[in-house]
């Protein structure tokens, strides 16, 4: 399963479950699950993390699948609740 799979199965269930997630936690979970950057680093939680959500509702989008990307974005919220890519 490549990163945006993952993030979009984490964020159906963050939904179900009535939950969000920090980037700092989406970070671990990438970081545990052997996921790395575009530069064979590992995930902190900062803009890199952020990137990767964002690019991963564009690629829902751009499948036809606007439901499961607007979990993504309410899924991983900023510290402030916005959107991860406000």
């Amino acid at each position: 399963m490549d990163k945006k799979e993952y993030i979009k199965r984490l964020a159906i269930f963050l939904d179900e479950n009535g939950t969000t997630m920090a980037a700092n936690e989406l970070a671990e979970h990438l970081n545990r699950n052997k996921f790395k950057t575009s530069y064979g680093t590992e995930y902190e939680g900062g803009r890199g993390t952020y990137t990767l959500i964002h690019a991963t509702y564009d690629w829902l989008v751009s499948i036809g699948q606007k439901s499961e990307a607007d979990k993504v974005a309410k899924a991983f919220p900023k510290p402030n609740g916005n959107y991860a890519f406000d």
